[in-house]
């Protein structure tokens, strides 16, 4: 799915903090579901703007706009199960969240007082100077 793709490319910079991915995650499958809910309403505004001339060809069927949406449906639906089988990881951001740089010396110092984190508070802080 390209657009599962592309934002997969997106998230992979370097500098992407772990809530900014779950967030554009979470969002881009709402914005998904959200379309695949108003499809009718999208297949109903596409036949009212698009009209063929009608020539003296033999018309196949009359239920062509069903077709249409149950293949929309199954578009959306196959791009939300790309999006959650690519990104099965991203339940983990949270943890992830906890020890980043930026954050790690106040967990460390709320969790616990012990000398052993302290050690690791400072062998930690020293390693990314």
């Amino acid at each position: 799915m390209p657009h599962v793709d592309i934002l997969f490319n997106q998230l992979q910079k370097r500098k992407t903090e772990p809530a900014q991915v779950k967030t554009a995650i979470d969002n881009f499958e709402k914005c998904i579901v959200d379309v695949r809910n108003k499809i009718d309403d999208i297949i109903n505004e596409a036949k009212s703007i698009c009209t063929e001339p009608q020539g003296n060809k033999r018309r196949r069927r009359n239920n062509s706009g069903h077709d249409h949406s149950v293949a929309a449906l199954e578009v959306c639906d196959n791009i939300v199960n790309s999006a959650n089988d690519r990104f099965q990881f991203k339940d983990h951001l949270e943890a992830a969240s906890l020890i980043s740089p930026n954050t790690l010396e106040n967990t460390v110092l709320s969790s616990s007082s012990d000398n052993s984190t302290k050690l690791f508070k400072v062998s930690y802080s020293n390693s990314y100077k």
